[in-house]
């Protein structure tokens, strides 16, 4: 007996989306060990065991594939928010950047082979580059989530100054644990540490006004590059 037409399809969709993931993987795995520049698509489809033009089908580049990972980190990031208890700035910043920390870590190595073309402003992968420019307003979002859900929360007003400075900080941080090679990335928790210390000092001056317009003074020079490109001029 012939299988139902939507039976058929849902097996071809579940193939398909198999079948990017095997390329997707061998992606990683490539990136990692082989490096990113010296990768080709012609390795990733041969590890995949899929033709050259069937990978193309999936991904019309290296870079698409880069992106893809990227935006993977995101979605899984966004997923964890939720997850987080109602609880000071300080310490909800400190708590989805050790998430995200935790959803990076089987990834370490194949976004450390990245960091050269990541930070790259030519490269088409650049973090701070216009392909990843969706990314980066998706992630400000997250972290805007996480100021806004904190009960010393800021003003609604300074809640866009203080997104882009969070993100700023919470990207830095993953940055700076992507090429941290101690024990359990052990400076890297101390750096937060330093950070949600920093941030619990500094939360209860922002109603100061000096503090104010400097930390607006500071979001209007990192929004362009940070995730806030919209911002009016101060």
């Amino acid at each position: 007996m012939d299988r139902p037409p939507q039976e058929i399809k849902k097996t071809q969709t579940q193939k398909a989306e198999l079948t990017r993931q095997r390329i997707q993987d061998s992606a990683m795995e490539l990136f990692a060990s082989k490096g990113y520049e010296r990768t080709t698509m012609r390795d990733i489809a041969a590890l995949a065991e899929c033709s050259p033009g069937l990978a193309y089908r999936y991904f019309s580049s290296k870079e698409d594939l880069v992106l893809a990972i990227y935006q993977l980190l995101v979605h899984n990031l966004e997923e964890q928010v939720r997850a987080i208890p109602t609880k000071t700035l300080a310490e909800r910043f400190e708590q989805i950047t050790l998430a995200h920390f935790a959803l990076m870590a089987p990834y370490r190595e194949t976004l450390a082979a990245l960091f050269g073309a990541a930070l790259n402003p030519r490269s088409s992968v650049a973090v701070f580059g216009e392909q990843v420019a969706h990314i980066r307003r998706k992630s400000r979002s997250i972290i805007a989530v996480v100021a806004t859900g904190a009960k010393d929360a800021p003003h609604e007003k300074q809640m866009s100054d203080v997104a882009t400075i969070l993100y700023a900080l919470h990207l830095i941080m993953v940055l700076f644990w992507l090429q941290d090679r101690s024990e359990g990335q052990t400076i890297t928790r101390s750096a937060l540490a330093f950070v949600r210390d920093a941030l619990a000092m500094l939360r209860p001056m922002l109603r100061i006004p000096p503090i104010s317009t400097m930390l607006a003074r500071a979001a209007s020079i990192l929004g362009p590059m940070f995730g806030n490109d919209t911002l009016p001029e101060k």
